[in-house]
């Protein structure tokens, strides 16, 4: 796989997915929800469960073969805050992702009530990450994510 391929379709996807706030389809998994995306030999998809808290897993597809992947598991920590503005606040934030290494948004994020933070280490092939929504200094929302290359 070649690596500036894979991020252009990654980022292709992210923002034509949970980014865009278009809805996911029932997926093929009882419970979960689903997005796939296409692109000539790539294929992209994204599977979830839950809402508040949820877990999911991304795949990307060369020729129906899983060449990358990345799991994630996270929500929103406090009940006094609208989970539809925080979602949306996320979503915002996830449209600004960093080209270089379009696996979530990018290291700072501000809006006029929360701030979004994410840091990652490694590489498109290898990586782990961590995201947090803050209110006035205080989290909110989290996420922990991780994964690469699938051979």
């Amino acid at each position: 796989m070649d690596e500036e391929e894979v991020i252009k379709f990654l980022g292709e996807a992210r923002i034509k997915g949970y980014a865009s706030g278009k809805a996911y389809s029932p997926g093929r998994i009882e419970g979960f929800k689903e997005f796939s995306y296409a692109d000539g030999k790539l294929k992209y998809t994204d599977m979830y469960s839950g809402s508040i808290f949820f877990s999911g897993q991304e795949t990307i597809f060369d020729n129906n073969t899983p060449v990358w992947g990345m799991v994630y598991y996270g929500g929103i920590l406090n009940d006094d805050y609208d989970a539809s503005e925080v979602y949306d606040f996320l979503r915002k934030a996830l449209r600004d992702i960093p080209a270089d290494l379009p696996l979530r948004g990018k290291e700072i994020f501000s809006g006029t009530k929360f701030v979004y933070k994410n840091s990652v280490q490694g590489d498109i092939w290898h990586f782990i990450g961590y995201e947090e929504i803050e209110h006035m200094e205080n989290t909110i929302y989290e996420l922990h994510y991780s994964g690469g290359y699938i051979e």
